[in-house]
């Protein structure tokens, strides 16, 4: 009448939700902090450039992780 149900069946629920919640936070914590690490980059690089009086181009790539290109030209000589 009543069915068996298997303690194997239930039991690996759990730690589903679990494995992808704790790969879900590890995710979001390398993009937080890639994004938090090229902010830092970045900045450095743009207040040497001035400080150095060089023109730069800097192009975000991704605003999420903060991707970037920085060039500074070569300077020609006259």
């Amino acid at each position: 009448m009543f069915s068996k149900i298997s303690l194997t069946s239930i039991s690996w629920l759990p730690l589903t939700i679990l494995t992808v919640l704790l790969i879900t936070i590890m995710t979001l914590l390398l993009f937080v902090s890639q994004s938090y690490f090229n902010s830092s980059e970045i900045n450095l690089l743009v207040e040497k450039a001035e400080e150095n009086d060089l023109e730069y181009e800097l192009v975000i790539h991704n605003q999420f992780t903060n991707s970037y290109s920085f060039l500074v030209p070569a300077k020609t000589s006259e």
